[in-house]
């Protein structure tokens, strides 16, 4: 065989191990469950099989609350329920940064730093198979940089990082199951929040110096500010595509949060008597007062 069958016959088979691996990973293993559920990831419902489980760090319940892990800077356990023998996950060296349960299927987002190089890396990590390799590593970072955050659309497979290159300096990275990443340029570098629709490439994030909330579009790479006139920090998104904005005062505390949908507008949905830090306020919180007040079904003006 000539030095062109050769490399000819080289490609051929990478490309195909490469569509292999896509394949695989599109269609099985970050494939959509089908149906849709929102569930805390931390304490929410029953935990009680995992009493008996000792040990230092912070504690992450799966959606089902088939796992826990307990996570500190430089290891993650993972415990399935009813067992004390823990699946360690291989670090690899580095440290962790983030780590969250996807709220639809037992399968963890991890955030790693650290180690021989200035990457960092998302890794997904399936308790059934801890051994995976299903990384995405971000190069040519500054030094010390970190996963801060993570916004992931599960049925589009699209996962949006937050990274922390600096003081008060972040800058977004876009990835899909086919690893394609690549940054997006955002109209700020101070950015808090961050939420991605579940079924659909639209990213909200909100800018922490001005007060303004932007919508990026993947497929089609616009963005626009989305809030009313006014200082309004993201909230955070839920299942039915309403978006939650907080109207913050001169102080940086939040005085009322609204719900809208795009195209539609916002509508105040909860004030407050004494304005509140932002990290107080979440979805979650909005929605039980909504809730309590009777309000939940308000539809949006």
């Amino acid at each position: 065989m000539n030095t062109f069958s050769r490399v000819a016959t080289a490609f051929v088979l990478g490309v195909a191990l490469q569509g292999g691996v896509y394949f695989y990973l599109d269609h099985y293993y970050l494939a959509p469950t089908s149906d849709f559920t929102v569930s805390g990831t931390s304490d929410d419902g029953d935990t009680s099989a995992f009493d008996s489980i000792k040990g230092e760090g912070q504690r992450y319940y799966s959606y089902d609350k088939t796992y826990m892990a307990l996570v500190t800077k430089t290891s993650v356990n993972i415990y399935t329920a009813g067992s004390d023998k823990p699946i360690q996950i291989d670090l690899k060296g580095r440290e962790v940064s983030y780590f969250e349960w996807m709220p639809d299927r037992d399968i963890a987002i991890m955030g790693l730093y650290g180690g021989d190089s200035d990457d960092v890396v998302l890794a997904r990590v399936d308790p059934q198979n801890p051994d995976h390799e299903a990384d995405t590593t971000i190069s040519d970072l500054p030094e010390g940089s970190e996963i801060d955050d993570v916004a992931y659309s599960t049925a589009t497979n699209v996962v949006y990082m937050k990274i922390k290159v600096g003081d008060d300096k972040y800058r977004i990275y876009r990835t899909d199951a086919n690893y394609d990443t690549r940054r997006v340029y955002m109209q700020a570098s101070d950015i808090g929040r961050i939420a991605v629709f579940y079924d659909k490439d639209l990213f909200f994030y909100d800018n922490a110096r001005t007060n303004d909330v932007f919508m990026f579009n993947g497929e089609e790479g616009g963005w626009r500010v989305i809030n009313p006139p006014g200082a309004y920090r993201l909230v955070g998104v839920d299942k039915d595509q309403n978006i939650y904005i907080a109207k913050m005062n001169d102080d940086e505390k939040v005085v009322s949060v609204s719900r809208g949908k795009l195209g539609v507008g916002f509508k105040v949905v909860e004030t407050f008597d004494t304005p509140t830090d932002l990290s107080e306020v979440t979805v979650a919180s909005v929605e039980k007062s909504m809730k309590d007040n009777g309000n939940s079904n308000d539809s949006d003006k």
